[in-house]
């Protein structure tokens, strides 16, 4: 094979750590939205790729990997926006290339898929689209509006509802410390609202569906970096940052005693790993928690911290 016959790569490349043993296809660069935490769009302009190139990586993968490639993740920050036609060409050929393909995954924003038909979402299912990987932030609108999401907590909830309805699974990110120090009050908010959320879009069978925190961090030439240095914006410390995740917990309140939500909190970000099911093992994290906020030493420390 020639040297420069490489599968195509816009640096740097961003993607979910459960998504590390599965084959990356660069469908999107950049994303479209503007968070004010976020430094993908100071790096990458948004655009998606022909079909002409990604059917070109997906080639040469086949080259690389032989047929028996079981997951593919379509890289950028939203590749669901990509229109439906557009998609369900590239999963069609995917599935012709890879014949053993067991899932396909990508971010996506929740507008994103509100955009698409309940119709045109079972189709890209049954091509093989099983995971979105959607970041929610937060279930409190005020502080939504704040950080540019461009999203309400009612379009979280109408989006995980189509996704449950599709047969896709829905794997959820919130921010820890997105609201900052300066007032608790919204951190206290952002907690029980964000909760709120949680309970609001659990499934009433036992599939399993995915919910994860992040703890906020801020790169240089974000606009939440910006407002830090301004002294706009005061991080929250790693206590806080464990009392707002607690508040978290204690208000989950699943009416389906069956809920199958797994809820990690071990992102490198995170001060503390923590993993488990709602409703299962409840008491278990919030022991945890309790354990991090007393004995601060085992925290994982600031210049460990990373995206």
């Amino acid at each position: 094979m020639p040297l420069n016959d490489s599968i195509y790569y816009c640096q740097p490349v961003y993607r979910p750590p459960s998504e590390a043993n599965s084959l990356l296809i660069q469908l999107t660069e950049g994303c479209t939205y503007r968070c004010i935490f976020c430094v993908s769009n100071l790096r990458k302009h948004f655009k998606i790729r022909t079909f002409t190139d990604i059917k070109k990586d997906l080639e040469i993968a086949r080259k690389l990997y032989g047929s028996q490639v079981k997951r593919i993740f379509f890289l950028d920050g939203n590749a669901m926006v990509t229109p439906f036609q557009e998609l369900k060409t590239i999963l069609n050929y995917a599935n012709i290339i890879f014949p053993n393909i067991e899932i396909i995954s990508m971010y996506a924003h929740c507008k994103d898929i509100l955009t698409k038909s309940e119709l045109e979402l079972k189709e890209l299912s049954d091509l093989g689209l099983r995971m979105l990987y959607v970041g929610f932030e937060s279930g409190y609108n005020d502080l939504l509006k704040k950080i540019n999401k461009q999203a309400t907590k009612e379009d979280y909830i109408k989006a995980s509802q189509k996704l449950f309805k599709a047969n896709i699974t829905l794997s959820a990110t919130l921010i820890n410390g997105l609201g900052g120090a300066k007032n608790l009050e919204i951190s206290n908010k952002h907690a029980i609202e964000s909760a709120n959320l949680i309970n609001a879009i659990c499934p009433s069978d036992s599939r399993k569906w995915y919910i994860s925190f992040l703890t906020l961090m801020i790169p240089s030439g974000t606009i939440i970096y910006k407002n830090k240095s301004e002294n706009k914006f005061i991080e929250m410390t790693s206590e806080e940052i464990l009392n707002e995740l607690k508040l978290f917990i204690q208000n989950i309140k699943f009416k389906n005693s069956n809920a199958n939500c797994i809820f990690r909190a071990n992102h490198a970000s995170n001060y503390l790993p923590i993993k488990g099911i709602l409703i299962r093992d409840k008491e278990y994290i919030l022991k945890t928690i309790d354990y991090g906020i007393a004995y601060k030493e085992k925290l994982r420390p600031e210049y460990y911290r990373r995206l």
